[in-house]
């Protein structure tokens, strides 16, 4: 008799079919018959034969994918040749209630399968597509025992969706990347904490000019780091070491956590059915519990009922949209115009700007960046000279945008401005000219970043920009649109102007985001009323999280390529209950306003533009890398010559490649935080008497306010104060290994702090847990925050 174990993920959906020893030519015939929904047959350590079903990804509703293909793949067995069913997963439980099958725990059936296949095997690490997990696993009678077990919690890095992203982000088909990343002999350093740290840096590493590759073996190396930071936490890791779950199919994760954990060839196992251990541990557990007969005809017939949490319908009815009011610029027939470039390199996109001396936009470009900022500005500029170079002279050229330094000094820019003055400066100009009228607020929402700019009287008088949350912003809803496989272009917007119920999603992390949406799609919410309240999500992340309470003006320029979803525009306008204006040309707004600007800058100086042509492809340019050792960051630095002259990027400080400017005026004071970091370690000198014994104190929290009083107090009752290093690297990931919470960076960095103390040998470390401070105000308690609190 057959038994069959379901594993339904929030990414993919699996099935196993197990047998007796002797089905196993049975199983084998339905392999030939149906090649195309069986692949096996494989055996367990005992020889009991199984069958696996295709790897299925779930695209929009996880029921109605296991509905179809649970149906499907059904039919090839005989009636009654099925004896039960055992569901297992995070998207299984409404499959589970309709089938009348048992739901099975998601560590009890990793482990059995695992214990079954290999019974070797002491400890699994797991990576599917928005879970991982550690367990520790003995033999116990015919099974196994779970000695211990840690999940991921809240944050998806060192998963197998944050790893579909980044490698489509870079193009790459995420099957190809584990030959690509064993090719590489070099990594990009990429954060392994969060997905948007991560993608940031992944940016920032291929702006540097790390190239593709390179960042994907950095890549693959901070999702080991992660899973041995942020999952394993310093547990007992026994080999021989099974690594399963979709991810394990990535040779280059495969090869970083070999790397991580410093196990050798023999000593991490990727089994052969590495992606189906859940799904193969529920029919395992249904062949010896006999859960009772499933429901498979109620299953088919199943419809799903629910109600959900509602907003107001979206409605452009106080938006006004005026992308499409502006009329094309013509070229004159004959002779050259005077033009001025602005570029703006953005993380996923980037936008040129080529204007008139009068602001006139003569040719826009908005595309993305993919990844390859140098190969597509090089595009642009040769798209530029093939549309309109032969009618136009470039006077001068200004860049902005995560990119600006390295585009800037390829291009020969004349300025480089952030993206608050390029905004800013595009903005105001827009509104005056076009609309006659004056902006008092700025809502810019692009790839990854958000930013609020206030403006009065032409004047900047507040801004703030996005932290480390992308929920609010054009590559989170890009992200979500393609989990519920629409297009964020057009189809997005259309499917969430039909919703007649918007559904409340609330302001979430993105990671949050996903599994809400999964939920609900379970549940069997409708795709359009999932997407209109995504689009109320942007807007309250936004105003929540990036806004904060700022005034908010009553003329209002929505911008930025989030800007092109008119459902976004819409809901902000019911949320906030005033009128959003979607300004033309609101994709290339900032590459407007520097474009605006270098023509400020060539006029007020009188030089020549520095622009160096067209053909970026042609410009003589080297690049070197290394690393700076002039203090403990350890900063990688690039060294580009460009036309023979070197420019410098990567290091933090810019101390020790960077020109100097050249001014009239002296500072009053020597830099300020060298000036507090020489009072504070004044008359310190470690070692110094010791009688009864050594303290250590970390150099971390606390210590940089409190360090004069308690070095004093310790050394005049006879004890010797040493203080732990800098804070650098190994420090951090130290620290990161070692917490087993999910603290913040600094109390992260703060264990690791009290490592290197304890390696230094000294007899005690004073770590004391302050609880509040003084206060001005006898009614108000000054306390801490509670991570201080209770550190370590």
């Amino acid at each position: 008799m057959l038994t069959v174990g379901i594993d339904i993920g929030s990414v993919s959906l699996q099935l196993v079919v197990v047998g007796d020893i002797d089905d196993r030519k049975a199983l084998e015939k339905l392999v030939r018959e149906h090649p195309d929904r069986f692949r096996g047959p494989f055996s367990t350590a005992d020889g009991r034969p199984f069958l696996c079903s295709p790897y299925q990804r779930i695209r929009a509703t996880p029921f109605q994918a296991a509905k179809e293909f649970l149906g499907q793949w059904l039919e090839a067995f005989p009636d009654g040749a099925i004896r039960g069913i055992r569901v297992t997963g995070s998207g299984a439980r409404l499959v589970g209630e309709v089938l009348s099958a048992p739901l099975e725990n998601e560590f009890k059936a990793v482990a059995e399968a695992v214990g079954r296949c290999h019974p070797e095997v002491r400890t699994v690490f797991e990576m599917g597509g928005e879970s991982s997990r550690y367990l520790r696993i003995e033999p116990e009678g015919e099974g196994v025992h779970i000695l211990d077990y840690e999940a991921n919690g809240d944050c998806a890095a060192g998963t197998g969706s944050f790893m579909d992203q980044q490698a489509a982000r870079l193009e790459y088909d995420i099957e190809e990347v584990g030959d690509v990343v064993l090719a590489t002999d070099r990594a990009a350093t990429i954060a392994g904490r969060c997905s948007v740290f991560a993608k940031t840096d992944m940016i920032h590493a291929q702006q540097r000019g790390y190239a593709p590759p390179e960042v994907l073996k950095g890549l693959c190396q901070a999702v080991a780091r992660n899973f041995k930071g942020a999952i394993v936490k310093g547990k007992e890791v026994v080999p021989p070491v099974a690594f399963i779950g979709g991810v394990a199919a990535n040779r280059g994760v495969v090869w970083a956590m070999r790397e991580a954990f410093e196990l050798g060839e023999g000593d991490l196992i990727v089994p052969e059915a590495h992606a189906w251990m859940g799904a193969l541990g529920a029919a395992l557990i249904e062949a010896r519990e006999a859960g009772g007969k499933v429901e498979l005809e109620r299953f088919r017939t199943y419809e799903a009922k629910y109600e959900f949490p509602s907003a107001e319908p979206l409605s452009l009815e106080n938006v006004v949209l005026l992308r499409d009011e502006v009329r094309p610029y013509t070229l004159p027939g004959s002779g050259k115009v005077k033009a001025y470039l602005g570029i703006d390199v953005g993380s996923v996109s980037t936008n040129f700007a080529l204007i008139t001396p009068d602001g006139e936009l003569i040719y826009q470009i908005y595309t993305r960046t993919r990844g390859r900022p140098v190969e597509v500005v090089t595009e642009g500029l040769r798209e530029i000279e093939e549309q309109v170079g032969g009618w136009v002279e470039i006077r001068g050229v200004g860049t902005t945008g995560s990119g600006r330094e390295l585009i800037g000094e390829l291009v020969g820019a004349d300025t480089v401005n952030d993206e608050i003055t390029a905004h800013k400066t595009g903005a105001t100009f827009i509104a005056e000219k076009f609309l006659g009228e004056e902006v008092d607020t700025i809502f810019e929402i692009g790839g990854q970043d958000s930013k609020f700019i206030s403006i009065q009287n032409g004047v900047v008088v507040d801004f703030t920009m996005n932290e480390a949350c992308a929920a609010g912003t054009g590559s989170f809803l890009e992200e979500q649109a393609e989990k519920l496989g629409i297009s964020i272009v057009d189809e997005f917007a259309q499917k969430a102007m039909s919703s007649r119920s918007p559904i409340r999603l609330g302001e979430r992390c993105t990671v949050f985001m996903e599994r809400d949406l999964v939920s609900y799609l379970q549940r069997g919410a409708k795709v359009e009323d999932l997407v209109a309240g995504l689009a109320y999500s942007v807007v309250h992340n936004y105003l929540n999280r990036v806004v904060r309470g700022r005034y908010i003006g009553d003329y209002i320029f929505f911008q930025g390529g989030t800007a092109y979803n008119d459902a976004v525009a819409a809901a902000f306008s019911k949320v906030l209950r005033k009128r959003i204006v979607v300004p033309p040309y609101n994709g290339v707004i900032g590459a407007i306003g520097m474009a605006l600007l270098a023509k400020e800058k060539v006029e007020r100086t009188g030089r020549k533009t520095r622009f160096r042509g067209y053909r970026l492809d042609q410009v003589d340019y080297r690049v070197r890398e290394f690393t700076c050792r002039g203090c403990s960051n350890r900063c990688e630095i690039k060294e580009f010559v460009i036309e023979g002259e070197r420019t410098y990027w990567g290091d933090k400080c810019s101390d020790r490649y960077r020109k100097r400017a050249k001014v009239e005026r002296q500072p009053v004071l020597s830099d300020l935080m060298t000036l507090r970091r020489e009072l504070l370690l004044d008359g310190y000198e470690e070692g110094k008497g010791g009688r009864r014994g050594s303290i250590g104190i970390p150099k971390c929290m606390y210590t940089y306010d409190r360090f004069p009083f308690w070095r004093a107090f310790f050394e005049e009752l006879g004890f010797a104060v040493v203080l732990s290093d800098e804070t650098n690297r190994e420090v951090v990931e130290e620290g990161i290994e070692a917490s087993v919470s999910e603290p913040c960076f600094p109390i992260k960095v703060a264990h690791g702090h009290i490592l290197t103390l304890a390696r230094k040998g000294v007899d005690y470390i004073f770590q004391p847990n302050i609880i509040n401070e003084e206060t001005d105000h006898p009614e108000v308690q000054s306390h801490l925050c509670v991570w201080g609190q209770t550190l370590p």
